[in-house]
């Protein structure tokens, strides 16, 4: 059965020497079905090169290697204005739009869970598929990874 992946998994798989990058790319690795979606990547690809100031070749380099195995949730534009009514019919604005993609990616997935570092984002939109908060993956200072 596939699991989901938020953008800050990727991320800390990506960028982080540390013990939360190491646990993120074991979760991945040990994951038979990886599975995120392609905005994920440019999210991903942000974060990255504009908040972590890594070069964009680097950087387009950890993520192909990070997500070599995943597959990837197409989302249409029905899916996208699903999530926004989702959005608006439990009384989120702004950026919970995003949150409620890649919730909805994962149940369009039909994932058995979605793996984030920020849960409770997720929990008032009453997921369909289980939320797992990476241990130790809220405010977790920028380690680089080893070249």
């Amino acid at each position: 059965m596939s699991e989901y992946f938020d953008t800050p998994v990727i991320v800390f798989a990506c960028a982080n020497a540390g013990t939360l990058g190491q646990l993120a790319r074991q979760l991945i690795a040990a994951t038979p079905e990886p599975v995120t979606t392609p905005h994920a990547l440019a999210e991903s690809f942000n974060t990255l090169t504009y908040r972590l100031g890594i070069p964009p070749q680097e950087a387009r380099r950890m993520i192909r290697e990070n997500t070599a195995r995943f597959q990837f949730v197409t989302m249409e534009a029905g899916d996208y204005n699903a999530a926004i009514d989702r959005v608006v019919d439990n009384g989120a604005t702004g950026d919970k739009v995003y949150d409620v993609l890649h919730l909805s990616a994962a149940e369009k997935a039909k994932a058995a869970k979605l793996h984030t570092s920020n849960k409770r984002d997720f929990t008032p939109f009453k997921p369909a598929v289980q939320v797992v908060k990476m241990p130790g993956s809220e405010h977790v200072p920028h380690q680089p990874a080893a070249a």
